[in-house]
């Protein structure tokens, strides 16, 4: 009997609570995101479920969206006859069904649509219920009660005569249950078979009506559809009793009731919702989100309350505990915010006032400014605050007054003492002073006299740090200043902070620079996706840095690595964060949504990251029906992997970590946002590919896939192998049929300038005998017996050694001057005492070089240089070894051109050895040794005229050793 009586309050309280919202009431709502903002301007969404891989399907005015955390997809189906969609239900396999105004049921799976079954004629009505029974079969109610198992078959109906079934309702106990309109009856599928059943109705409802079921997790209700009266259910028994208070569901024309795992959610055509929750006070039921019409309340996966709207996307509540802004300050945006111990939040806005806001009511302290008020600052030890709203102005916190210091664009203050701080201005530093009467001297730092970016003050070396136009700069107490570098560069820094003793230097591309006892000793570099981030201030809270950077914040630990991301879990990641402040040990933010409070040691923001799946994987362009390990061709190079983790509410804090092995040597860090790995020609082998996601140094599952790339019939060993054989046995017959034709040529060659050699040393025998048989002939016909005798003796042993050497290729250096002295020496016997001759070797040994080249030389200079000279005949030979043999053969005869003459007087009676033989025989010789080889004359004069001649010759030589 208690028992029972305990229900009937505990219902009673529960109706009283929801006819209590006579009056829409404003509260602070829980923080919220906007998803799908940009995909559903101008559509209405309808309806919200996800399926079992935890994809988000939306039922809109314009048809089905599929969105796999990567993108939103437009899903056709060429069967439906109408775009609208609603009533989204899934088995227990995690396919979803919907439908259609047109009496169509559609099947979604695998991110596809497709016709499952169509209402016939009899079976239509407007309204139509759809729900998943206990069998896991599909119940449609309509004009009938149809039931469908998973092919679309009908296995069994319901035919109902005269009535209208009430909206569908599932049972704690998981069966399918109908009200038959103006009675007291009900219409129940379970374990495969209907049944009817009866209510015990308290209070005879008049007219035409019909129920609808709801719970709220602990109690169920029933609702009169016609005249919103509510009653409680009791499911067992199947007693409705009324419950008294309907106040505000009879005013409203249109109640709409959501179910969230153990909350009520109430919707109707005005804007807004409200949240029925036994705990919240029974006299107040505040309305949340007034801008925004919610079309569909639901809960996915991550504990997310998505509520649907028309025209302005999915609102997203990451989590009901975190507040939403204290004020959206949309008329007048707040540009600073500040902490303070005795006026609590301290607020700038745009137009230039100041407000504070404490036990949530807000104190405007002065009126509107000329300019936006950008900076706040205070000490915990004075009563002053420091602010610019046009003109830098001082509040007096116990006076509660306001003084004006001087006109001037404030940058930054840094307070030292209760009557002495620092303005940092747009023209430089201004030392300032406070009397006991409030009165304040100004008084500038002579050394600066420019723009001051940020300020800080060090109360333990006493110095005052400045980040300026014109770079970083240390003045100490008597305003001495000295520049700081960072390897020996100018450094501008965004922002300082001063912390135990330590200066925090905000810097755009070295990170954090650490300073102690002014100097540099240390550096922080903050990271966002394995990246540098430029930040603009930071806070230092519990040994962990909390940070700005142009449009979001962020909280490192102490060596830069990212802790977490302050964004999407307290719903503002698509704001612009403006400033914040530390107050009561909370986070204040003030961005483009508002001011919000955030609670840092909220647990949930270090939960667990969603495991990984892939979401597509293609392979050059096309799509790949499974994920199954695969082979794939040598022309199968390009490789994408599409994938994410199915979270909205932690992806700003995860990233990807991913390494393709076989290609990769080190892990890659990729971001939320780039979800695609791309491998454009990757080359014939085997590959695993290795991903993981990490949030707030918790890890997700590994996947991995690996694949193999063939190697074409080209790449293979053998075909490798067989055309390396072909290609050497090219290359051999190549080389010896080139080898076979160079030596015919050369042997050809050598024939031919071996001949050619030999004839031209053929003539030069017989020209040298014929010249030395006329000089033998001269002795004999003047009687020279004695000299010719010994013409002839020598004569006999040069011709001996003429016809050895000529058909030599090379001879002896030695043997050739033997051969010269011992025709120089017959010579000597037709020129008798007249010539004078000399042969120096200079050392020259062990080479050899071609037989009789030098001779001819000598005869020259004997027949036509000093024959015709009258009284001492001078021949001078001299050998020098360089690359080739230089032999120099000097004379001091007639000359070339009186030489010349005398021939031509002559008429050739004597035959000298041509010169185009030699020259000829050079030639050969350059072409077969290939060197450069030749002689040269030179006409020697004096100052009587022509002194002789000089000719020098290049020889090939041999060494013989």
């Amino acid at each position: 009997m208690l028992k029972q009586l305990h229900t009937q309050l505990l219902n009673y309280a529960l109706v009283c609570l929801l006819f209590s919202i006579n009056v829409p009431l404003k509260a602070q709502q829980p923080a919220f995101f906007i998803m799908g903002e940009e995909q559903f301007k101008g559509v209405q969404v309808y309806d919200i479920i996800q399926d079992h891989h935890h994809n988000y399907w939306f039922g809109t005015n314009e048809g089905l969206f599929y969105y796999d955390f990567n993108a939103y997809y437009k899903v056709e189906c060429d069967a439906a006859k109408g775009n609208s969609v609603f009533n989204f239900v899934i088995n227990k396999e995690g396919t979803v069904y919907c439908h259609n105004l047109n009496n169509q049921v559609f099947e979604l799976k695998n991110g596809q649509c497709k016709l499952f079954y169509e209402l016939k004629k009899d079976e239509s009505r407007p309204d139509v219920s759809l729900e998943i029974a206990d069998n896991d079969c599909l119940v449609i109610g309509a004009a009938s009660i149809i039931v469908l198992n998973k092919k679309g078959v009908v296995i069994n109906k319901q035919v109902l005569f005269r009535h209208f079934l009430g909206p569908s309702f599932i049972t704690p106990r998981k069966a399918v249950q109908f009200h038959l309109n103006s009675t007291d009856s009900i219409i129940v599928y379970a374990n495969s078979v209907f049944t009817k059943h009866k209510l015990n109705i308290s209070g005879k409802p008049k007219g035409d009506f019909a129920f609808k079921f709801f719970s709220d997790g602990t109690s169920t209700f029933a609702m009169k559809l016609d005249s919103k009266d509510l009653f409680s259910y009791n499911t067992k028994n199947l007693v409705v009793k009324p419950l008294p208070g309907n106040s505000f569901f009879s005013r409203l024309p249109f109640i709409r009731i959501y179910e969230t795992k153990n909350k009520l959610w109430v919707a109707s055509t005005l804007p807004g919702v409200r949240l029925v929750n036994q705990n919240i006070n029974q006299s107040e039921v505040p309305v949340w989100y007034e801008n925004y019409f919610i079309s569909g309340v639901f809960q996915d996966h991550e504990g997310n309350i998505l509520l649907a709207t028309f025209d302005k996307g999915i609102l997203v509540i990451p989590d009901l505990k975190i507040p939403d802004v204290i004020n959206d300050f949309r008329e007048d945006p707040a540009t600073a915010v500040y902490g303070d111990k005795d006026l609590g939040l301290v607020m700038g806005t745009s137009k230039g006032v100041l407000t504070s806001y404490r036990n949530s009511a807000f104190n405007q302290i002065n009126g509107e400014g000329s300019r936006p008020i950008e900076v706040i600052y205070g000490e915990v030890f004075s009563d002053l605050l420091i602010f610019d709203d046009g003109c830098i102005r001082a509040y007096n916190k116990r006076t509660r007054t306001i003084s004006n210091i001087v006109t001037a664009s404030l940058k930054d203050a840094a307070i030292v003492s209760n009557n002495l701080f620092y303005l940092g201005t747009n023209r430089g530093i201004l030392k300032v002073l406070r009397d006991g009467k409030n009165n304040f001297s100004l008084a500038p730092l002579k050394d600066m006299r420019m723009r001051i970016y940020s300020m800080e003050f060090d109360p333990v070396s006493g110095n005052l740090y400045a980040s300026t136009s014109s770079g970083f700069f240390c003045i100490d107490s008597v305003g001495k200043c000295a520049k700081i570098t960072h390897k020996q560069k100018d450094i501008f820094p965004f922002f300082l902070y001063c912390n135990q003793g330590k200066i925090y230097v905000g810097t755009p591309n070295n990170g954090i620079l650490v300073i102690e006892n002014d100097k540099i000793t240390g550096s922080i570099l903050p990271k966002v996706d394995g990246k540098p981030i430029s930040l603009r201030k930071i806070v230092i809270y519990k040994n962990s840095i909390i940070a700005k950077s142009a449009n979001k914040i962020f909280q490192f630990d102490m060596n830069g690595n990212r802790l977490k991301s302050i964004h999407a879990l307290f719903g503002f990641s698509s704001k612009r964060v403006i400033d914040f402040a530390f107050f009561e040990n909370k986070l204040w933010v003030s961005h483009t949504g508002g001011v919000q409070e955030i609670d840092l040691n909220y647990l949930k923001l270090t939960s667990k990251p969603q495991n990984l799946r892939f979401n597509r994987i293609l392979v050059n362009d096309k799509v790949l029906n499974d994920f199954r390990e695969g082979d794939f061709t040598y022309d199968q190079r390009k490789f994408e992997f599409v994938f994410s983790s199915p979270t909205i509410k932690n992806r700003e804090n995860i990233q990807y970590y991913y390494k393709l092995s076989g290609y990769d040597t080190k892990w890659n860090l990729a971001s939320f946002e780039s979800n695609k790995i791309l491998y454009n020609a990757l080359a014939p082998g085997s590959y695993t590919l290795k991903l993981k996601g990490e949030s707030h140094g918790l890890f997700t599952n590994e996947l991995s896939y690996a694949f193999t790339i063939a190697s074409p019939f080209y790449a293979k060993w053998w075909f490798i192998a067989l055309v390396v054989v072909l290609f050497l046995l090219v290359v051999w017959l190549v080389y010896r049929w080139q080898l076979n034709r160079q030596r015919k040529k050369s042997a050809q060659i050598n024939e031919l300038n071996a001949s050619k050699l030999t004839a031209i040393q053929s003539q030069m025998n017989p020209h040298f005998i014929f010249n030395s048989l006329n000089s033998i002939q001269d002795l004999i016909l003047k009687g020279d017996v004695e000299h010719s005798y010994s013409y002839i003796t020598t004569f006999s042993n040069l011709v001996r050694k003429t016809l050895n050497y000529s058909d030599k290729d090379f001879n002896d250096f030695e043997e050739e001057i033997k051969l010269l002295e011992l025709y120089l020496s017959l010579e000597k016997l037709r020129f008798k005492k007249d010539l004078v001759y000399k042969i120096e070797k200079n050392n020259v040994e062990d080479i050899m070089l071609p037989p009789l080249l030098i001779q001819p030389f000598i005869e020259n200079a004997l027949v036509h240089g000093l024959l015709h000279k009258e009284g001492e005949k001078k021949l001078h030979i001299k050998f020098e070894l360089h690359d080739v043999l230089v032999c120099t053969i000097e004379d001091n005869g007639v000359g070339r051109e009186k030489a010349r003459a005398i021939k031509d007087r002559q008429k050739n009676e004597h035959e000298s050895f041509s010169s185009a033989a030699i020259h000829k025989r050079f030639e050969i010789l350059n072409n077969v040794l290939e060197g450069q080889f030749g002689f040269a004359y030179e006409d020697l004069v004096d100052k009587n005229g022509p002194s002789g001649t000089r000719v020098t010759l290049k020889i090939p030589v041999r060494r013989k050793f």
